[in-house]
């Protein structure tokens, strides 16, 4: 009988990659859930009983910067946050690919090295065992949101930079849904 093949490198890497970016898509949508959650019943609180939530608009802020910071791998991933638009008539898309992939990969440099200073300031508060005005939140949380946020841009941009090594799907992706949708109506 002959022998099965290994799967595909490429596609376990794009597995992974998936279920992380679901992962992180759910973390961040719970995020943004709990902060209208909470503003809804701060709201509620405020004007229907004359007694708001002292910690809450402090807690939404949190909550809404960590949901964002938490997308910083899907959007590095799929280009969208670094891009050469104006290069894209004058090339061809072999070039397109490698333009893509120096960006990527000196993004995940540059990400890699601020989220290296993102963690010194986060160890720094923790060591001073500071918090938030407010909600007394360790800041350690609170600038916790940006040492994510680079690390795990710089997670999008290595597996960007893998990927544009071997194959040029992810090209593709760069372009916001709205533009490929224009973009295949006009063809």
């Amino acid at each position: 009988s002959p022998t099965p093949e290994p799967m595909d490198k490429g596609v376990t890497m794009h597995r992974l990659s998936g279920a992380f970016t679901h992962f992180l898509n759910l973390l961040s949508g719970l995020a943004f859930a709990a902060a209208l959650l909470i503003n809804a019943a701060n709201v509620a609180g405020r004007y229907l009983f004359h007694s708001p939530i002292f910690w809450a608009e402090e807690v939404t802020t949190l909550l809404i910067i960590w949901s964002v910071c938490l997308m910083s791998y899907r959007l590095t991933l799929h280009g969208e946050n670094l891009s050469a638009e104006i290069l894209k008539p004058l090339l061809p898309r072999a070039a397109l690919r490698w333009v893509a992939f120096v960006l990527a990969a000196a993004g995940a440099i540059l990400c890699g090295y601020f989220a290296y200073n993102a963690y010194l300031v986060v160890e720094l508060v923790a060591r001073f065992s500071q918090v938030t005005n407010v909600a007394e939140i360790p800041k350690q949380y609170v600038n916790g949101s940006i040492f994510a946020a680079f690390v795990l841009a710089c997670l999008g941009g290595i597996v960007r930079s893998l990927s544009l090594l071997v194959s040029d799907q992810l090209l593709a992706a760069s372009e916001p849904v709205e533009v490929q949708d224009a973009l295949a109506g006009s063809k």
